[in-house]
């Protein structure tokens, strides 16, 4: 029995030797390396790493086995900048973690990070590492990626094809019930010039936008700027026929305004002779050849089918969309209405009207030069942005501490935020160009015509000078 004894003794003592350096070991690999009561450990991003955002979550594990972490001690630094003081740091009951906001993201490449901390002991422990930053961002987000342009257009081609049979079928219908005809119900009813030079043009705008967008979206090649250049057409399409006729127009309510002057100073000396002023009226209109013609003729034939001069001078100036025209019309058909010195009242109404054109030409001559000066003062913000852009890559970060953001623990006492990159200051430069050439257009209308839609094609130029220098200086 003791013989037994001895011997399970002895097998018992053989597998403690065997196992306890065995649990020894593990127990070894399991627990930090540690050189003192407090030990801190990287966990991301990873030593010598990746980081696959710009803006990522940094996280430092800590243990101590003596005392509590001291959070004010807590010193991080991300690229030589001092974040602690951020407010982003949290300091948990195991870990120090700083997520990384977009206004200080980090730029793509190489980065380093180190963290301090002590415990209320007084125990001190560092850990600082490398990192690269290669973000896998993926293409911009599509919103029409279940939509495809040629469904898009297969749409709107069913539309157009249903709504141009109901109207078709309404034509027909009317056609047979009441001779309806598409010329005869157009010389009643025109169309009203909106339609064509805004709504339709609106319509075709947003089509454009939408299937450019869904191109631009399922390219990821295209650079970032594609996404602008887009909504610059977009802007083309559904401007460029309005502006021309908005120009137009006011070319031709100048044209009325010197026309219906001279109108006025030959049918002054007609009633001098003794003529009345719907006579006068008849036989003006065989003689004029200017922008007055049409209406005259239309005038005459009303005159000669006994109607009374003071409606047809006003229906016949209607048209004119002036309304210089239209008071002094308005004048004189009350003047030819009560009678008396009738003769005069045309040749002052005249004499005024002649004065108030001629002003207005001199005007517009005299305002060429501010106008003038409105693009230079355009031309000299794109040279200075040009100028930015050059000379970007040489700059350094921005300091903040000006708008009182600062940090007493970092270089300097103030807090920096890391540069835009090139392409992002193109990108931003040149959107921030492409509003001020819409805002300036729309300036030069509104101060040389009184109107923004007369700037216009101002903005539209501007726009265009804008996209083609940027293209070409930074493609």
């Amino acid at each position: 029995m003791r013989g037994g004894l001895a011997v399970a003794l002895a097998v018992v003592l053989c597998l403690l030797v065997l196992v306890a350096p065995s649990s020894a070991a593990k127990a070894a690999r399991m627990a930090p390396a540690a050189t003192g009561p407090l030990v801190l450990t990287v966990e991301t991003p990873p030593p010598n790493g990746t980081a696959t955002s710009v803006t990522p979550t940094i996280v430092v594990a800590f243990h101590d086995t003596v005392a509590a972490i001291n959070p004010s001690s807590v010193v991080m630094l991300v690229d030589g900048l001092n974040v602690t003081e951020s407010g982003l740091v949290v300091v948990g009951a195991t870990s120090i973690s700083y997520a990384v906001p977009t206004i200080l993201k980090l730029p793509v490449g190489a980065n380093n990070a180190s963290v301090t901390a002590a415990d209320m002991q007084g125990h001190t422990a560092s850990v600082a590492w490398n990192f690269n930053v290669t973000p896998s961002t993926p293409g911009p987000s599509n919103p029409f990626a279940s939509i495809k342009p040629t469904t898009i257009l297969l749409y709107v081609g069913i539309a157009a094809a249903a709504s141009g049979a109901i109207v078709g079928g309404y034509i027909l219908f009317l056609k047979m019930t009441t001779r309806f005809t598409i010329r005869r119900y157009f010389a009643t009813h025109p169309v009203e010039r909106l339609y064509v030079t805004l709504y339709v043009p609106l319509g075709a705008a947003f089509i454009y936008t939408l299937v450019a967008l869904s191109y631009v979206f399922s390219t990821p090649s295209l650079p970032a700027s594609a996404v602008d250049y887009v909504f610059i057409g977009t802007v083309f399409v559904a401007l460029t026929a309005f502006g021309i006729d908005s120009r137009r127009q006011l070319g031709r309510i100048r044209a009325f305004e010197r026309a219906f002057a001279q109108f006025l100073f030959e049918m002054a000396d007609a009633m001098r002779g003794g003529i009345d002023p719907a006579k006068a009226l008849v036989e003006l209109s065989k003689t004029h050849t200017n922008i007055l013609a049409k209406h005259l003729r239309v005038a005459a034939d009303s005159v000669r089918l006994g109607r009374p001069f003071g409606a047809i001078l006003r229906e016949m100036v209607s048209t004119m969309r002036s309304s210089l025209i239209t008071r002094y019309a308005g004048l004189i058909a009350d003047a030819s209405t009560i009678g008396g010195e009738t003769a005069t009242v045309v040749y002052r109404a005249a004499k005024d009207m002649d004065d108030f054109v001629k002003i207005e030409e001199e005007r517009e001559k005299q305002l060429a030069l501010p106008v003038a000066v409105i693009y230079i003062a355009f031309a000299v913000l794109m040279a200075v942005l040009f100028a930015l852009l050059y000379i970007a890559p040489t700059l350094g970060t921005l300091n903040v501490s000006i708008i009182g953001i600062t940090n007493p623990l970092s270089s300097g006492g103030a807090t920096a935020i890391p540069k835009l990159t090139v392409p992002e200051m193109k990108e931003r430069f040149f959107e921030l160009m492409v509003i001020n050439a819409l805002g300036t257009g729309a300036i030069i209308g509104a101060f040389t015509e009184g109107r923004a839609r007369y700037g216009i094609l101002h903005s539209l130029g501007l726009v265009a000078a804008t996209a083609i220098a940027f293209f070409v200086l930074f493609p």
